[in-house]
């Protein structure tokens, strides 16, 4: 019988140990990027899709290129049937997510919403409101909400930027109470440079394809 040294023996256990290591670290995203991640338990909705709600900057049509949410589909390998409209006020998302959670049953719901609110005088506690009973809904459904923060206003929209920072911390907060995922769009994009179309509002190409990456790590 070969006889193997204690010195072979370590050699042979280091090994096995690291090997679990490296397996363990490389199977932990489980697709592509963070948009392959686990979304835990989601029922019996469809593991393949994902819905996008939100105003303009989800929608698209800016002159910033492709929005989010298709950009996120190439990332993730997921459908992102952007249900966002332009001028869309959070009331009027969390009254149609209802129906899209019974017909279209998402693994997730990705939404940014409260600028429209903002610039038309809504208060933030109404605003507030409205992305609870969207992340609450969701929930019901075992649909996995992601709520984003808003993007800086600068230049002409300015005027509402310490707003927009007061219901960016809002949202964080909700997040954090409501056990939601975040996207923290106002903390990936800085003070906008560079990132925001010359309206001071939307994001131009690398804002969109920003967004993008932040919703997906967010998954």
């Amino acid at each position: 019988m070969q006889r193997v040294s204690w010195k072979s023996l370590m050699v042979a256990l280091v090994g096995m140990a690291m090997t679990g290591i490296f397996t363990s670290c490389d199977g932990g995203g489980g697709g592509s990027g963070g948009g392959g991640g686990d979304l835990g338990d989601i029922g019996d909705n469809n593991p393949d899709l994902y819905v996008a709600l939100g105003d303009s900057t989800t929608d698209g049509g800016n002159g910033g290129g492709d929005p989010y949410p298709p950009r996120l589909a190439a990332m993730t390998g997921k459908t992102v049937d952007n249900k966002a409209a332009s001028n869309e006020y959070s009331e009027g998302a969390a009254s149609k997510v209802g129906g899209i959670l019974a017909n279209q049953k998402p693994a997730a719901v990705l939404f940014q919403l409260g600028a429209v609110d903002l610039i038309n005088g809504r208060s933030i506690d109404s605003t507030i409101a409205n992305l609870r009973s969207i992340i609450q809904q969701c929930r019901a459904n075992k649909t996995v909400p992601v709520v984003a923060t808003l993007q800086p206003m600068i230049g002409s929209h300015s005027r509402w930027s310490g707003l927009t920072r007061e219901l960016n911390a809002r949202i964080r907060s909700l997040a954090a109470e409501e056990g939601a995922r975040l996207a923290d769009v106002e903390s990936d994009f800085g003070d906008g440079s560079g990132l925001i179309l010359d309206d001071g509002l939307h994001p131009n190409e690398a804002g969109n394809q920003l967004m993008a990456e932040t919703f997906n790590d967010a998954l």
